[in-house]
């Protein structure tokens, strides 16, 4: 027993806890008494409906697949998952046994979702777990108060210790570098029950940023989790298969990247010129010129992941392939927002494996012998990936078969004399000819949403349109059309999909409001105002369409107009900061200090810490002549905001001038 460690519980994780223990499957009773276990009514959301006999018969063969949204399915479902594919298959394949496929993926679920379900479906009698996992560790906010005491030694445990004493040792030690004011409850980040993504709590991957030393902890809490899920299966005599899982990095580009620290601010304007210049010469298909210019940029910055992405698509251009891939694979490192599995977590899985003598799919290398069959390279993009890491459903069929025949190897399933590669084709073509086409539109839907919300407006865009060809004109989509054209700066294109929208359901809410967006970007007020207008005669009691009228009759010189507006807002949304903030501006221009006061003290209430409250409070108080708390709130601006420019001016302006404390405590000349 290495180090004299007891093995510590299966069910329970060292580094994260939950809120509550809610089942993902239920027990329910049939009419004739039969018990079967399904998906729970709640969590039909985030997991297929499945179905299976809560009796196992004597010549059934249970198989959970385990993991994320690619287990599930996604951007499809159930029917056309390796998962799906794989039920199909075994079912021609040896219809002797009664095979029960149950697919277990869940949405966004990551390694430790993952472990905690295995830990509640292995009272089911499993003959088989296939856990493909690692797509989402990065999607949910923890982080690991234990692992930062731990010494190096043991975050790197696989060079050192027995992989069926990792677990083990790995909870001893977190208890150990534990400080006695600390409980054992505290060791544990605590999560919410439901998966709770980052990206649900801003617009886009804004709240990532770059942190090597979470990223390693991460990577490390996945290691442990698939070593555990192994043990899960093996504590209740199940075999378990793992998948490496394969991820699209030539037509996806990074979700958020940023400049390496320390990066002055000489240095990063001569990268964004660089950058800027060699995108233009991308556009015009001059890629030598463009691959100079961005390379002249790395060398000022390297940790900036687009431009490794710009740099593999210039290589790809040019046909060099093989750099190509290594720049498209230092993207997906340096990606900001990791929502890709990383290079050292698909070498984790091939090490778990090897080390615990579980059988590894190599979904990559499959991918990689199809690429070659039709294309003259094999990096992986839209040929089979919709999207960042789901593939499409020829790409779920060819794991689905992968996986029937490891499972023939294993003697686990005899081939029939039916089972030949007209039968395999044949059966492929019964698969996609049951899929209803409305289906496939709406899986376009969903899937556009998904990357719209991850803030990739123009691979939103193509499923949209997809989308729209399959389902015609549709108010619905067109107004999902319009949304990724203006993320993507096509004004007029998205002025177009609202015109269309109007054609269709003229009463649609928020349509006329976001068609005078545009018009005031033109420079059209007068057409904003109408369109603001209108949008009140259908909605009166939207709040945006009347604080952006306030704004645009402000632009045309109509303050009392203005003020009229924002105090209607104000009696709608009484606690919305940035109203306050707009009329406190703007009834500081008109030199109704006192009044502006009251409004920018109520923003300031409802969020202390917004430096463009400071900023207002700050010109206030510089207009009153009360200079030392004008400093005081420009001051606090700059501390929220180092970046703040517009304080940083008025404090430099007030320094200028030389102004010294008083006795009293104001700031005099």
């Amino acid at each position: 027993m290495a180090f004299g460690v007891n093995p510590v519980p299966l069910s329970e994780d060292p580094l994260v806890g939950f809120a509550e223990n809610v089942p993902q499957f239920m027990e329910a009773t049939q009419a004739d008494g039969s018990v079967v276990i399904r998906t729970a009514n709640n969590k039909r959301g985030l997991l297929n409906y499945q179905e299976f006999p809560g009796n196992k018969g004597g010549n059934s063969y249970r198989i959970f697949c385990m993991g994320g949204s690619t287990t599930y399915g996604r951007p499809y479902a159930d029917r056309v998952s390796f998962c799906g594919w794989l039920r199909e298959y075994l079912n021609a394949t040896d219809p002797s046994r009664n095979w029960e496929v149950i697919n277990a993926g869940g949405i966004s679920f990551a390694s430790y979702r993952v472990a905690r379900l295995m830990n509640e479906l292995k009272q089911y009698k499993p003959d088989l777990f296939i856990i493909y996992s690692g797509q989402n560790e990065f999607l949910e906010e923890r982080t690991y108060r234990a692992l930062v005491n731990l010494p190096l030694w043991l975050i790197n445990l696989h060079t050192t210790v027995s992989g069926t004493r990792i677990y083990s040792v790995m909870k001893d030690m977190i208890n150990a570098v534990q400080s006695d004011s600390l409980k054992p409850e505290p060791e544990r980040y605590r999560l919410a029950s439901e998966v709770d993504e980052i990206l649900n709590h801003t617009l886009g991957p804004q709240s990532y940023h770059r942190d090597d030393v979470l990223k390693r902890q991460v990577i490390t809490h996945y290691r442990f989790n698939l070593l555990r899920m192994v043990k899960i299966a093996r504590s209740v005599d199940a075999d378990v298969i793992l998948v490496q899982p394969a991820i699209n990095i030539k037509d996806m580009s990074p979700f958020k990247s940023e400049h390496k620290d320390r990066l002055d601010k000489q240095a990063q304007e001569n990268w964004e010129e660089l950058y800027q210049r060699a995108m233009d010469y991308f556009k015009a298909g001059q890629f030598n010129e463009a691959l100079i210019n961005y390379r002249q940029a790395l060398g000022i910055d390297d940790r900036y992941a687009d431009i490794h992405y710009r740099i593999g698509k210039t290589l790809f251009a040019l046909g060099q392939y093989i750099e190509a891939e290594k720049s498209f694979r230092r993207a997906v490192e340096e990606d900001v927002a990791p929502l890709r599995i990383l290079g050292s977590m698909q070498r984790i899985v091939e090490e778990v494996a090897a080390s615990e003598n579980v059988p590894l799919i190599d979904f990559p290398g499959i991918l990689r012998d199809a690429y070659l069959k039709n294309h003259e390279h094999t990096i992986f993009g839209k040929e089979f990936f919709p999207d960042h890491v789901h593939t499409n459903m020829e790409g779920y069929r060819l794991l689905g078969l992968a996986l029937v025949d490891q499972l023939i190897g294993q003697g686990i399933a005899t081939p029939g004399d039916g089972w030949n590669t007209a039968r395999i084709e044949a059966i492929a073509q019964e698969v996609v000819a049951s899929i209803d086409p409305v289906a496939e539109g709406y899986t376009m839907m969903n899937l556009g949403k998904v990357l719209d919300w991850a803030g990739k407006y123009s691979e939103a865009h193509e499923a949209f349109m997809r989308s729209l060809e399959i389902f015609g004109p549709d108010p619905v989509i067109y107004d999902r059309l319009a949304r990724t054209s203006f993320a993507l700066g096509n004004d007029n294109e998205a002025m177009q999909y609202l015109n269309n929208i109007l054609s269709l359901a003229p009463e649609m809410p928020g349509v006329y409001v976001r068609l005078a967006i545009i018009y005031e970007k033109q420079g059209e007020i007068d057409k904003a105002i109408t369109h603001c207008q209108t949008e009140l005669e259908l909605v009166p009691d939207n709040f945006y369409a009347h604080r952006r009228l306030a704004r645009l009759f402000e632009k045309q010189g109509d303050a009392a107009a203005a003020i009229r507006q924002y105090k209607t807002v104000l009696e709608l949304k009484p606690n919305l900061q940035y109203a306050h903030l707009e009329l406190a501006y703007l009834l500081t221009r008109q030199k109704s200090y006192d009044k502006a006061l009251v409004h920018a003290r109520e923003a300031l209430r409802i969020n202390p810490d917004q430096p463009r409250t400071h900023n207002t409070l700050g010109l206030i108080m510089k207009k009153q002549g009360k200079l030392k708390q004008a400093v005081d709130h420009f001051t606090e601006a700059v501390r929220l905001d180092p970046d703040n420019t517009i304080a940083k001016q008025y404090l430099q302006g007030l320094q200028m001038k030389h102004y010294k404390v008083s006795s009293a405590g104001d700031l005099s000349e």
